[in-house]
């Protein structure tokens, strides 16, 4: 119970130190950012202390940087060089049509690399809003006759206290005959010479692509398939090895997420998107993409929405959320709150529960590890862990299980104190039994009694026993609210503030015995 005490008592301060930093969103518009050419134009580039992300309008709305901290995610070919045409290597994250079936390259220059317009939406502490819209396609090069009269518009939003960047894509139908297409984005990230990289997706148990192997491999299908790595880790998840090898794959990913992974410096880059269920998708069915270069240091990271039949002045959205961590790898799931490298596992010594786990987390602020009852009901908090997205979670715990807790849960919680999901849950191997004590009902322990009360806003817990004791009272984050130590045969009362929601954990020492009771007001 001690290593409990000392967490309660220091976690609330470091907390405290966490919430007072800002994390303010902050907009420069710049010229000349990290050395780019001003052949580039101006960038926008937006930062709130953890991640920072750069826009260039001229480059095709192109986001040309996301970092966390200063590590760098987003891959940049030339910063000095002004492209000329689709076929100049850039870099950066952009949108295209899909199917790539409908391309004869260079990309349609209206929607790939020729200027975006740029707008702030919002410009505050809280988040800012960039607003980007290309022009029409309106080519009459014969090789774009499906993607003329076509038009992007996207907004990309980063926020306070967050690594969350969410990219809102809507493509529309300008022109005066039926299309069919899809969103397709690709983020090109880079992989410096001599670094582990891997990119990381959880395969569709149900899928057909590839004969059943969850996966169809576009380029030199049935030759080199080295950097494929079907069942990498336990969960279907996929891994692709970055070799330096040319090569492309795509997946009909139902869980909604991908991720890239520098494994030599521990840094974690996620984009988070949702199947539609009974769509058409593109390339074989593919809703995710990784291709793979040999004779450049990246790899590109491509989400595609459905194939939608899109009448003149018709549009189709795709939204998507990018979030960066520090972890190693593997990737084995994805929430709202962070992702997990290993899920929590417990193991169980009489009321002792040890804990492991290796999360990457996406917000600064507080993990809270939650007792539950079979009811799915809190009945505890057992611990309050200080997280921030600059540094992973690497759990090894110990807890004294509460009577009647089943389950544990991780719930993640921002700077400001609001839950921004679970984390990861995990079963009690052996849960303990529970006692409750209603009003002025006993509990009876070998020649110890106690009595639960709750009375104008205080809290009553009444002993009785023949011979020495020393009774405890604790509250389940582990604060002692109260103690006594007599000889009986007596009756005493300890009176302590009502504010512990209920729960409590008391220990007596006794005759030389030692119990512990969970007492629970109804």
């Amino acid at each position: 119970m001690s290593s409990l005490i000392k967490t309660s008592l220091i976690a609330p301060f470091i907390c405290s130190l966490i919430i007072a930093q800002s994390y303010d969103v902050v907009l420069e518009k710049k010229t000349g950012h990290n050395g780019w050419t001003s052949g580039w134009g101006t960038a926008y580039v937006v930062k709130n202390d953890i991640v920072t992300v750069a826009i260039v309008p001229e480059l095709g709305g192109r986001v040309m940087q996301y970092d966390l901290g200063s590590h760098q995610s987003i891959y940049v070919h030339n910063g000095n060089q002004v492209p000329s045409s689709g076929n100049d290597l850039v870099g950066g994250f952009r949108v295209l049509p899909s199917p790539q079936s409908d391309f004869v390259w260079p990309s349609p220059p209206n929607l790939d690399f020729n200027p975006y317009t740029c707008t702030e939406l919002v410009n505050s502490t809280d988040s800012v809003v960039i607003y980007l819209e290309s022009r029409i396609e309106d080519s009459n090069d014969p090789k774009y006759a499906t993607h003329k009269g076509l038009q992007f518009k996207r907004t990309i939003t980063l926020y306070k206290a967050s690594t969350r960047v969410k990219v809102d894509m809507t493509m529309l139908n300008k022109g005066t005959q039926t299309v069919e297409h899809g969103i397709w984005d690709i983020t090109q990230s880079g992989c410096k010479a001599g670094s582990d990289y891997w990119i990381y997706f959880e395969r569709n148990p149900s899928s057909n692509l590839g004969g059943a192997k969850g996966y169809v491999q576009y380029i030199h299908e049935g030759t080199d398939a080295t950097q494929w790595k079907p069942d990498v880790a336990q969960g279907n998840i996929m891994g692709v090895q970055y070799l330096k090898k040319v090569g492309k794959i795509g997946a009909d990913c139902k869980a909604g997420w991908i991720g890239f992974v520098d494994r030599t410096n521990g840094y974690a880059y996620v984009k988070t998107f949702t199947y539609q269920e009974n769509k058409t998708y593109p390339d074989s069915g593919a809703s995710v993409q990784v291709y793979t270069y040999q004779d450049y240091d990246l790899v590109e990271v491509e989400v595609l929405g459905p194939l939608e039949q899109l009448s003149p002045n018709d549009s189709v959205k795709l939204e998507e959320n990018w979030y960066a961590t520090r972890s190693s790898g593997p990737i084995l799931s994805v929430n709202s709150a962070g992702l997990i490298t290993k899920h929590l596992a417990a193991e169980q010594t009489e009321d002792t529960l040890n804990l492991t786990g290796n999360f990457g987390l996406f917000y600064p602020g507080i993990v809270r590890a939650v007792f539950t009852d079979s009811s799915g009901g809190q009945i505890g908090i057992a611990d309050s862990i200080t997280v921030s997205p600059i540094d992973s979670l690497v759990l090894t715990k110990k807890y004294q299980i509460l009577p009647g807790a089943i389950n544990l849960y991780l719930e993640s919680f921002d700077n400001s104190g609001r839950s921004v999901g679970i984390l990861d849950s995990v079963k009690i191997p052996s849960p303990l039994p529970i006692t409750r004590a209603g009003k002025y009902k006993a509990i009876q322990s070998h020649k110890t009694q106690f009595t639960v009360n709750c009375k104008y806003g205080k809290l009553y817990l009444d002993i009785s026993c023949n011979g020495s004791y020393r009774l405890n009272l604790f509250s389940i984050q582990g604060k002692l609210l109260g103690s006594l130590i007599g000889d009986g045969p007596c009756f005493r009362t300890i009176t302590v503030p009502w504010n512990a929601a209920g729960l409590f954990v008391v220990h007596i020492e006794y005759a030389g015995r030692k119990e512990q009771k969970t007492v629970i007001l109804n």
